[in-house]
């Protein structure tokens, strides 16, 4: 009796049209899993929580007198919380690991976007973490290379369910001429927990 099943199912099958094995697209996945989660700025993480950073407004052309000379930094930090924010965890960002459209690859800044987006001038991103002086925990105020993986990304230990990690911003000319116009961009940042 099982033999024949078995043949009448092979007979079935060879009546059956072939599958084409063309791929028309693909769809990729991402996302993370980790037992830690903070809540960011007294938000859930996620698309909608948006940190807003002033740069300034009104800024004079005439700070932008060569290449490479900036505004005033604009200081800022994420304060992670949260029953969910586990104590003794290690937190790093990564900035935009997926691409982004915004970032100069070669000088590793934001653009800035929008039809009357000043030319001439990007916006750069550093750390701004103040050491303790002790155990080695120093002073880490270099320029992050946004598009590219940080050799040694700034580190905050989680206690008593918080930690910050320390940032600042500014426009920096990369034109010999500066336009007027507006300053705006933005990137995307994933936390990694240790």
């Amino acid at each position: 009796m099982k033999r024949t099943a078995i043949a009448s199912l092979l007979a079935l099958a060879s009546c059956l049209p072939a599958v084409s094995q063309a791929a028309d697209g693909k769809i990729q996945f991402e996302g993370s899993i980790s037992d830690a989660t903070c809540l960011i700025n007294g938000n859930a993480p996620g698309e909608n929580n948006v940190t807003y950073v002033n740069l300034g407004s009104g800024i004079p052309l005439s700070k932008f007198t060569a290449v490479n000379k900036g505004s005033d930094y604009a200081e800022f930090a994420l304060n992670l919380s949260g029953p969910q924010c586990a104590n003794g965890k290690k937190v790093s960002i990564a900035f935009d690991p997926n691409g982004n459209g915004n970032i100069d690859q070669s000088t590793g800044n934001l653009v800035l976007i929008g039809s009357s987006a000043a030319d001439g001038v990007q916006i750069e991103v550093s750390n701004n973490y103040k050491g303790t002086g002790t155990d080695g925990d120093v002073d880490n105020k270099a320029k992050i290379q946004l598009g590219q993986a940080e050799s040694a990304p700034q580190q905050a230990t989680i206690a008593g369910n918080t930690a910050q990690l320390f940032y600042r911003a500014r426009y920096i000319q990369t034109k010999a001429t500066v336009k007027a116009g507006a300053g705006v961009s933005y990137i995307r940042y994933i936390l990694a927990y240790q």
